[in-house]
């Protein structure tokens, strides 16, 4: 899977407290690391693929965890995140969430 979306993708990811960003235009993921499920010694939470297939599609043995560096709108002001997400060959990149703000 290319984790170099065209520029013209964007995603919502959901803040610490419920709010709704979006990256920056033109912004990649940086360090991206998939850190659960397929390809990795580690599997997914019980439960989670089967959920992301009910809900998403794919197939449950396909689904990753992957986390990565991407800069992030917040009302006009740009702001540096690790950000979270589940990703499956067929469905893409879903589920986007901030894990910690890095300024």
């Amino acid at each position: 899977m290319n984790i170099d979306e065209p520029k013209h993708k964007n995603y919502d990811v959901v803040g610490p407290d419920g709010t709704i960003y979006n990256f920056v235009e033109g912004t990649k993921l940086h360090n991206v690391k998939i850190f659960a499920g397929k390809g990795t010694k580690f599997p997914l939470h019980e439960g989670v693929p089967e959920g992301l297939t009910k809900e998403l599609g794919g197939k449950p043995e396909n689904w990753q965890h992957a986390k990565g560096i991407g800069i992030l709108n917040d009302s006009g002001e740009e702001r540096k995140a690790e950000v979270h997400w589940f990703q499956e060959e067929k469905v893409g990149k879903v589920k986007f969430k901030v894990k910690e703000w890095l300024e």
